[in-house]
């Protein structure tokens, strides 16, 4: 049994399915089961039950644990080894939010391949809590993501701080003030005032999400309560959904920068900027790893690019 084997396994136990992992690895299905059925007869052990659908047996739960482990252990001797003979081969994992994601890879992944041709670079999308399970359990070696970070014994690495914007169809500032709507864009320029804003629909991203979390306390502190008509897992598509005049909604200048947007302008052609001045809404962009693990010399050079990115955008 090799780390070949391993990962085959695991892929199978993660789908549970031979067609899946067989097109997934880009191999026959006849060689996959193959594989699977070599490692029972060298471990004489069942890990899968057959019938009426694919399962772990108790044997192959234990697998999945050590074989997690394993691997872990490989990949982090490999970096060691690669940092030791300046050879840097080897893999980065990193997690990162889409919004996160999209502001800052096109420009940093180059950069970091040109450096690193011989290492792979692994990449996970996912909310916040889902970005700490996978840091827990090893899956990634570090994480890009707003504050706070739940987890312990993780090290935290400050990137930049960033304001939420709340984005308001034109549309609806006209509405709610008419002939002084002008007026009224010019004012919120300086910071909105939420409570402006009470009685209109709003489109947010889901619960989970580490903006959605510091928005949800902005409007428990305030004792507001909005009118939502649509939770999404996207911020793009809260976005678009604000420029389509179905809510306003609330992000990161971050992002707005990224789709070529300047959060200092007061507006664009669909939609009005204002800055939410409340202290507890600034967010603060770090990235975690955690601290019992090797970082290998790539990985910190991947933080360094990120802040790098940063500061050419602000």
């Amino acid at each position: 049994m090799n780390f070949l084997h391993l990962k085959y396994f695991l892929l199978v136990a993660e789908e549970l399915n031979i067609t899946r992992a067989a097109e997934r690895l880009y191999i026959s299905q006849q060689s996959l089961s193959n594989h699977i059925s070599n490692m029972e007869r060298e471990l004489d052990v069942k890990l899968f039950t057959r019938s009426p659908k694919l399962s772990l047996t108790y044997a192959g739960d234990l697998l999945v644990q050590t074989a997690t482990q394993i691997l872990d252990l490989h990949s982090q001797y490999l970096a060691k080894v690669g940092d030791i003979n300046r050879h840097y081969m080897g893999v980065l994992r990193v997690g990162i939010s889409h919004t996160c994601g999209l502001a800052l890879l096109p420009e940093v992944l180059p950069r970091f391949q040109a450096e690193f041709p011989m290492v792979e670079f692994s990449l996970y999308e996912g909310n916040s809590t889902h970005l700490e399970d996978e840091l827990a359990h090893g899956r990634v070696d570090l994480i890009v993501c707003f504050q706070p970070i739940m987890l312990e014994g993780v090290e935290v690495v400050p990137l930049t701080e960033e304001q939420l914007m709340l984005a308001v169809p034109r549309s609806f500032t006209d509405q709610l003030f008419g002939d002084r709507a002008q007026e009224m864009r010019e004012q919120f320029a300086e910071g909105a005032d939420i409570d402006a804003f009470q009685n209109m629909p709003f489109v947010l991203i889901k619960r989970g999400n580490r903006t959605r979390s510091i928005v949800d306390q902005f409007f428990s502190r305030y004792f507001f309560k909005p009118k939502l008509v649509l939770e999404t897992e996207n911020t793009i598509t809260t976005l678009a959904m604000a420029e389509a005049g179905i809510g306003i909604t609330i992000c990161p200048a971050l992002f707005l920068k990224t789709i070529g947007i300047a959060a200092s302008h007061q507006s664009t052609e669909k939609l009005d900027l204002f800055p939410l001045n409340d202290p507890s809404t600034i967010s603060r962009l770090v990235v975690g790893y955690r601290q019992d693990r090797y970082l290998s010399h790539f990985g910190e050079r991947f933080i360094e690019l990120v802040r790098q990115a940063l500061h050419t955008q602000s």
